[in-house]
């Protein structure tokens, strides 16, 4: 990108210390320690760094310029780099996500954005793949789906995009909010409402207000999906005043997915029903929790008239993001489900359900880490997982964390034999375990909140021969 510092003020409201206001920056950058040469470099302070420290450092590395806060002006000596541009603004953070909704606008390119509690990556993945097949489009790389992140994924469109596919993250009270008015999103979609991040927020009530400000936020010009089969989400959606279209499973909807049906390991089949539409579809993903995802790709694909049968041809062919519901073969005809990104009590639920039904004549092992940030809600969730692993008739059950015993203890009292269900200190400990029992036919899913790194179980199997 080539981006005039004097269109960097006029979006930012901000003021030039000094430097010349005709100065071109060759793009933007939050990381002094990435930074290229005639870059504007943003320094952004959070609860354990202080991009303000380094400011000095990327001019030093040839930034084409530096934005800092107000309050720190006297904190640097500028004279060596009296040439290049100084921008002072009163919240640097802010700024960013102004700059980047400025520069959004500059090439209307259509924003499709997607939250929720679960299936966020996988819908945006989906949506964007799908897209792709016919014409030029831009996605949010990785999860970079914060109020960093969101902006500098904007701030790379080119203006040969035609649709940019954006997912958004929440964390704290607000982020949503900002996020939908730094994209202003064309295309609005909240996969689902769930128990997530209630030690931020509290209860549930204040997840679904909360997500509930992307479609609040959206221009009454534009298109929402409505999953019908969420309450929540549907009624978000009765606010709405622009279009919408609905998706679903159980409920009525625009676009249904009936007669799903598992093909082992390999994935699902589903039938279309959509505008005098019936089509089989098959996704090579575990979990019916997936078919949502694709139904949300569908009906994008459709509103920019994507034929069917590309659709098809994508979805088809889709592979699932790295540690979702990841499907192994290992060696001895044992198949492992890394499903270790992340976990929550819904998402618990689908990925236990799933290696359930797959099971057949094999087992069904569950290696489980706790799942974080539920607040006053933790032991209960924990207590119903384990119920649920009862009543799914679990083989055997690994456990690790501090919720472990509640998970273990539930678990037995739903019907798990005490024999099969097991606390584990450590990862390591864990791997040895599943050496030991696993068998061909098994099949062992692995789950749980991302600070558990449960991947590392994952790796242990993986270089199970060596």
């Amino acid at each position: 990108m080539d981006i005039i510092c004097e269109d960097v003020l006029k979006a930012v409201n901000g003021n030039l210390l000094q430097g010349d206001r005709k100065q071109y920056f060759t793009g933007i950058s939050t990381d002094s320690r990435r930074i290229k040469d005639g870059e504007l470099f943003v320094a952004l302070k959070g609860p354990k760094f202080n991009g303000h420290n380094f400011a000095l450092e990327a001019l030093e590395k040839k930034a084409g310029g530096v934005m800092i806060e107000e309050e720190r002006v006297h904190d640097f000596k500028w004279d060596v780099y009296r040439k290049r541009p100084v921008i002072l603004v009163k919240d640097t953070l802010r700024a960013l996500g102004d700059l980047a909704r400025d520069w959004r606008r500059k090439y209307g390119t259509a924003v499709i954005a997607v939250t929720g509690s679960n299936g966020k990556t996988t819908t945006k993945e989906m949506i964007a793949a799908c897209l792709e097949s016919s014409i030029p489009t831009a996605k949010t790389e990785g999860n970079l789906n914060n109020l960093i992140g969101l902006p500098l994924n904007l701030l790379r469109l080119t203006g040969k995009e035609k649709v940019a596919v954006i997912e958004m993250g929440m964390n704290v009270p607000g982020e949503i909010k900002r996020l939908t008015e730094i994209a202003e999103p064309d295309i609005g979609i909240i996969t689902n409402i769930e128990h997530v991040h209630l030690e931020g927020l509290g209860d549930i009530e204040r997840v679904k207000n909360e997500k509930g400000e992307l479609f609040r936020g959206m221009s009454k010009a534009g298109t929402i999906l409505v999953n019908q089969d969420d309450t929540r989400v549907v009624e978000l959606a009765e606010e709405f005043q622009g279009s919408k279209i609905t998706f679903g499973i159980e409920k009525e909807a625009d676009i249904m997915a009936k007669d799903i049906k598992f093909k082992g390991s390999h994935g699902m089949e589903f039938t279309l029903l959509t505008e005098n539409i019936r089509e089989d579809f098959f996704i090579p993903l575990l979990g019916k929790h997936f078919i949502p995802n694709a139904l949300c790709a569908i009906g994008i694909s459709r509103l920019f008239n994507i034929e069917i049968e590309k659709i098809k041809n994508v979805l088809e062919n889709f592979r699932p993001f790295q540690m979702r519901m990841e499907v192994f073969r290992l060696g001895d005809g044992i198949t492992l489900i890394n499903d270790a990104y992340n976990a929550n009590p819904k998402s618990m639920a689908y990925a236990l359900e799933t290696v359930s039904m797959l099971k057949k004549e094999g087992r069904a092992i569950a290696v489980l880490g706790d799942m974080l940030e539920l607040g006053e809600f933790t032991e209960e969730a924990h207590r119903n997982i384990g119920e649920l692993i009862g009543r799914l008739s679990i083989d055997f059950l690994l456990a690790i964390g501090d919720q472990s015993p509640i998970l273990i203890e539930s678990a037995i009292r739903s019907g798990l034999s005490p024999e099969n269900a097991k606390i584990v200190e450590s990862h390591h400990e864990a791997v040895s375990i599943l050496k030991g029992i696993a068998r061909s036919g098994d099949f062992i899913l692995v789950k749980g909140s991302r600070k558990m790194a449960m991947e590392e179980i994952v790796k242990g199997l993986l270089n199970r021969g060596e």
